[in-house]
C-alpha cells in the first residue's frame, strides 16, 4: 500500500499541470474579450474575474489539443462594461496564473483618446536570440513606463504585429518559446492582433493560438478582419501568395465605403505583412499590395479620412506617405529579425519615402479623438548592430483631420526671357495658418499650360533619410533647379506647396517664359539612342545590345525604332552588364583647364518591373587616360522611362570623358536594364546661370519694402502695365497686385 500511495504521488508530481503559454487577450471589444493560455495538459478552462483582486466571477470556455496532451484554452468575458478595468485570472486543474488586468475599450460615442503599439518581424534571428525579449521588455514596457505611466493596460489600447511572429510556423515549439515567451506579461494586459506573414507558412499553428474577429468573408475568417477603436477603425488584411485574390480586395472595398459613411470613424489603420514598395529590400516588392494602397488612397481622398497601412517583410523602418493622398506607408519592423543593413541587398531610394532606417525598434501610435482629431506616430529605435540606441525616438509625424491647407503660392521666377541651360524655378514663402511646417513642393514644368503630360514633375520633401544621409537637408522646397530646357521655346511652369500633416495647397497660378540662346555644345555622344546597333560603344562586361522596340520581351523604346539593353535580354543574360563610350573633349580644353568646364549628362533610363538596376555615370581621364575623378551615378528603378539632366564641373586636364553605362539583374531571368535617348553636352558659353528674380522687389534693391510698393502704386498712375509690376500674372497692373505685395511684405 505504502509503494502504491507513493507511485500515485509521484505520478502527481509527474504530470501536474503547468502553463506553456501565460494568459493573453484577443478580440476586445466593448462588451466581451477573449482569454487564451496553453497548458501541458488539463482540460478546465476557467476564468476567474471582477472589477477588483477579490474576482468574485466565473466564465468557463474551451480547450483543444495543440500538440500531444498540451491544449490551447479559449474563454470568452461577456456582458461586460465598456471603458472598464477588469482583474482576472486563468485556471486549468491545479494550474493558476497570478492576477492581471485590462480595461475594455471605450464606446464610440465616448471619444476616448488612446495609443497602440505597431511591430513586425520578431522571429529569432540566431545572432541575437533574445531580442524580442529586449523589445518588449526594454523597449516598449519599458518606454510606456518612462514616458506615461507603468500601467499598461491604462496606456496602451492594443498591439498590432504585422507577420513573421516566428521563423517557421509549422514548428510548434517556437510559438510558446520564441513568441509568446519573450513578449510575457505584455499582452497578458493588452489585446494583441497579429496578421500572417510569409514565415508563419499559413500553418493551423496560428489559427490556433489567435482569435481574431470573425467578420472576414465566409471561408478566409481570420485570413481578413476589422475592428472598431474609439475613432478608428484597425483592418487586418493576408497579403501572401495564395491570397493574393480579389475577393479580398472587394471585401476590403465594403469595409472602406462602411468606414466612409460611418460618422464616428475618423481614421483607418490596416496591416498586412508584404511591401508594395521597399526600400531596403527591393526583392521583397508585393505588386498585390499596391492594390490595398490604391483603395486606401481613394477612401482617403473621397471621404476626407486619412490612413495608414502597416506593414513589415523588409526588416527595417520605413515612413513615408502617397503623393496625391493622404495616406501614410509604415513599415513598423524589425523586432528580433536579422536587420536588412543599407548595401546588403538590391536597394533603392523611392519618391513616396521620408525616412528609412536599418535597425530594431518598434513604432508607437497616439490617437486623439473629439473635437480635433488627430494621430502622432513615433519610431522608438533599439540601434542595430553597430549603434545601441536606448529607446531613441528617431522619427515622428503627427496627421490631422482637420487640416488647413498651406496658401497657395505665387511662382516668383522666371518669367519673360531667361537663358535655357540653368532654370532656378522659385516661389513664395511657405504660409500655414495652422502654423504646420513645409513638408513638400512639387513642380512642374511644359510647353504648355495644360500640364496634362508635363516634361518636368517634380516632387521634394523636407526630408529624405536614405542609407544614413539626408539628401534634402539643404532644401527650403521654395526653388528647384531645372536643367538643358530647349532653346527658343515656350514653358509654363507651376508650384505646390505640402504642409507636414499632408495637405496640398492649390497649384499656383501658371507662369509663362521664353528660352534664349543655349550655351551648350550639342550632344556629343555617337548613336545615342541605339539606332546604328552598338558602335561606337565598348563592351566592357556581360552583354550589350541593341534591341528592336519590344522584342524578346523588351519595353518599347522611348523614340525611335530601338533602345540599349545593358546585362542581356535576347541573349547571353548576366548579373551584370557594363559597356561605354569614350568621347573627345580635348577642344574645349581652354576653360576646362581654367577651372569653369561644365557638362551635363543623361538621357531616359527604365526597368521592366521594379527589380533590375540600369546606371550611368561619367568618368574625366587625361591624356594619359588616367582617371581624374568621377560624377554621381544616375539611377531608376522605374518600370517607365525616366528622364535625367545632371550638371556636372570638369576637373582640369581632362581631355576625354567615358560615359559608362551598367545594370544590375535583381530578379528574373532577364536583365531588364534599359537606355535610350542619352545626351552629354559641355557649357560652351557664359557659364553664369539665370540669378534669382525676386518678385515685388521693383527697384532692384534685392529687398521687398514699402518704396515698392511707392513705385508700384506711381506705376498704376501712369498706366505702366511691364510685367514685373503684374505681380499675380492676370495681364493687368491694379490694385489687386498692390495687395498681392503688401501680403508679400507682412509674410516675409
Amino acid at each position: 500500500m505504502k509503494f502504491l500511495l507513493h507511485v500515485l504521488c509521484l505520478t502527481s508530481i509527474l504530470f501536474s499541470i503547468e502553463f506553456n503559454v501565460y494568459p493573453y487577450l484577443q478580440n476586445a471589444l466593448t462588451t466581451s474579450i477573449n482569454i487564451m493560455w496553453e497548458t501541458n495538459g488539463g482540460d478546465q478552462s476557467l476564468v476567474e474575474y471582477g472589477l477588483d483582486n477579490s474576482l468574485g466571477q466565473v466564465a468557463n470556455g474551451t480547450s483543444f489539443s495543440s500538440s500531444g496532451s498540451n491544449r490551447i484554452h479559449d474563454v470568452e468575458l461577456s456582458n461586460l462594461s465598456s471603458s472598464t478595468r477588469y482583474y482576472y485570472r486563468v485556471i486549468t486543474n491545479d494550474a493558476q496564473s497570478e492576477i492581471y488586468n485590462f480595461i475594455t475599450p471605450s464606446l464610440s460615442s465616448e471619444e476616448d483618446s488612446f495609443k497602440l503599439i505597431a511591430i513586425s518581424d520578431m522571429q529569432r534571428d540566431s545572432s541575437f536570440p533574445s531580442k524580442f525579449q529586449e523589445i518588449v521588455h526594454d523597449g516598449i514596457i519599458t518606454y510606456i513606463d518612462d514616458y506615461y505611466s507603468s500601467d499598461i493596460a491604462q496606456e496602451l489600447g492594443f498591439v498590432l504585429v504585422t507577420g513573421d511572429l516566428v521563423d517557421n510556423g509549422n514548428s510548434y515549439y517556437q510559438w510558446a518559446q520564441h513568441f509568446f515567451g519573450p513578449a510575457h506579461p505584455l499582452f497578458a494586459y493588452t489585446p494583441l492582433y497579429p496578421v500572417l506573414g510569409n514565415h508563419e507558412n499559413n500553418t493551423s499553428n496560428y489559427f490556433e493560438y489567435f482569435h481574431t474577429p470573425q467578420n472576414g468573408t465566409e471561408g478566409y475568417m481570420e485570413h481578413w478582419w476589422y475592428f472598431d477603436y474609439s475613432n478608428t477603425r484597425v483592418i487586418g488584411l493576408d497579403s501572401n501568395s495564395g491570397y493574393q485574390i480579389q475577393t479580398q480586395l472587394n471585401w476590403l472595398d465594403e469595409v472602406l465605403e462602411d468606414a466612409c459613411s460611418n460618422t464616428s470613424i475618423d481614421f483607418v489603420f490596416a496591416q498586412l505583412h508584404h511591401p508594395y514598395l521597399s526600400e531596403l529590400w527591393i526583392a521583397g516588392n508585393t505588386s498585390y499590395t499596391g492594390g490595398v494602397i490604391s483603395r486606401l488612397e481613394n477612401f482617403t481622398s473621397l471621404c476626407g479620412k486619412p490612413s495608414i497601412h502597416f506593414f513589415g517583410h523588409t526588416h527595417g523602418y520605413s515612413r513615408g506617405q502617397s503623393i496625391d493622398h493622404n495616406h501614410l506607408w509604415v513599415n513598423v519592423a524589425t523586432a528580433g529579425g536579422n536587420i536588412d543593413s543599407w548595401n546588403e541587398y538590391a536597394q533603392a531610394d523611392y519618391e513616396e519615402f521620408t525616412v528609412s532606417q536599418d535597425d530594431w525598434g518598434f513604432v508607437v501610435l497616439s490617437v486623439d479623438a473629439g473635437d480635433d482629431p488627430q494621430f502622432s506616430l513615433k519610431r522608438v529605435s533599439r540601434g542595430n548592430e553597430e549603434t545601441f540606441r536606448d529607446n531613441e525616438v528617431r522619427d515622428e509625424v503627427t496627421i490631422r483631420l482637420n487640416n488647413n491647407p498651406p496658401q497657395t503660392p505665387i511662382g516668383t521666377f522666371p518669367s519673360g526671357t531667361v537663358n535655357p541651360d540653368c532654370v532656378n524655378l522659385t516661389g513664395s514663402t511657405f504660409v500655414d495658418e495652422d502654423g504646420d511646417y513645409h513638408g513638400a513642393s512639387q513642380w512642374q514644368l511644359d510647353t504648355s499650360c495644360e500640364f496634362t503630360d508635363p516634361d518636368y514633375d517634380l516632387y521634394r520633401t523636407y526630408q529624405n533619410w536614405y542609407n544614413n544621409v539626408d539628401t534634402q537637408a539643404d532644401d527650403d522646397l521654395q526653388d528647384e533647379f531645372v536643367t538643358g530646357l530647349q532653346e527658343y521655346s515656350n514653358y509654363c511652369w507651376r508650384v505646390r506647396y505640402r504642409d507636414r500633416s499632408l495637405k496640398w495647397s492649390q497649384w499656383s497660378n501658371p507662369v509663362e517664359f521664353i528660352t534664349t540662346e543655349s550655351s551648350l555644345s550639342g550632344n556629343l555622344i555617337t548613336n545615342p539612342g541605339a539606332e546604328d546597333g552598338t558602335a561606337p560603344w565598348v563592351l566592357v562586361e556581360g552583354n550589350f545590345e541593341s534591341i528592336v522596340s519590344g522584342d524578346c520581351d523588351s519595353i518599347d523604346s522611348h523614340s525611335g525604332s530601338r533602345l540599349f539593353g545593358v546585362g542581356g535580354i535576347c541573349d547571353n543574360e548576366s548579373d551584370y552588364g557594363e559597356a561605354y563610350q569614350l568621347i573627345d573633349i580635348s577642344g574645349y580644353a581652354d576653360f576646362i583647364d581654367d577651372g569653369t568646364g561644365i557638362v551635363y549628362f543623361g538621357g531616359y533610363l527604365s526597368d521592366w518591373g521594379g527589380d533590375d538596376l540600369p546606371e550611368a555615370k561619367l568618368q574625366f581621364l587625361n591624356d594619359n587616360s588616367s582617371i581624374l575623378g568621377e560624377s554621381v551615378t544616375i539611377s531608376t528603378l522605374n518600370a517607365s522611362w525616366t528622364y535625367f539632366n545632371e550638371m556636372v564641373d570638369i576637373p582640369s586636364s581632362t581631355r576625354f570623358i567615358k560615359y559608362v553605362v551598367m545594370g544590375t539583374r535583381n530578379a528574373g531571368d532577364d536583365n531588364d536594364s534599359y537606355f535610350d535617348d542619352l545626351h552629354l553636352r559641355i557649357l560652351v558659353g557664359d557659364d553664369t546661370c539665370n540669378d534669382e528674380y525676386l518678385l515685388g522687389d521693383l527697384n532692384s534693391d534685392t529687398i521687398v519694402n514699402i518704396l515698392d510698393i511707392i513705385l508700384l502704386v506711381n506705376l498704376i498712375l501712369t498706366q505702366d502695365s511691364s510685367p514685373p509690376a503684374d505681380l499675380n500674372f492676370d495681364g493687368i497692373v491694379n490694385i489687386l497686385d498692390v495687395i498681392l505685395l503688401v501680403n508679400m511684405i507682412l509674410n516675409r
